[in-house]
């Protein structure tokens, strides 16, 4: 017999009737014998305890069992932890994706943000357009010539002789 299979008839131990082959294996199995004499010592436990009358509460023992379960009612419990917890991600959660929307959608230039890098790199009407000749002359014609006359010369500075 396996120890599986004696503790699964153990009730019949318990009743008074004894089969021969549960005789034998408590006789060879030693943690059997351990557990079933384990299992006498609480039943005796028991059987004393029921024999015993129960106490008699003591004088405001009503009172206060009502106001310690009051007062676990009102405890905090960790479902309220987790639910405001829960809530702070929440409202975390919302704030991000509304500032990631925010950024998504907000131009890039503006009173909050400033001018963007075309708009100081990149003056359209100020740029000169310089054409290249491929010959390598390059048409002088349009430019005046310091040296011939046409130009006021450059004053004269003091200190300089």
């Amino acid at each position: 017999m396996r120890c599986k299979d004696f503790q699964e008839r153990l009730d019949e131990l318990w009743e008074g009737v004894q089969a021969p082959e549960i005789q034998r294996h408590l006789a060879e199995c030693k943690e059997c014998g351990r557990y079933v004499r384990e299992m006498q010592i609480v039943r005796s436990g028991f059987s004393v305890l029921k024999r015993e009358s129960a106490p008699e509460p003591s004088l405001g023992f009503p009172e206060r069992l009502v106001r310690r379960l009051g007062e676990l009612s009102e405890a905090p419990s960790v479902a309220d932890f987790f639910e405001s917890v829960g809530r702070r991600f929440v409202y975390a959660t919302l704030v991000f994706t509304f500032l990631m929307l925010m950024a998504l959608v907000l131009p890039s230039t503006g009173p909050v943000r400033g001018l963007a890098a075309t708009d100081v790199l990149m003056p359209t009407q100020e740029t000169a357009q310089v054409q290249v000749d491929p010959l390598g002359e390059s048409s002088q014609q349009d430019i005046p010539d310091a040296m011939s006359g046409d130009a006021p010369a450059p004053p004269a500075t003091k200190g300089m002789k």
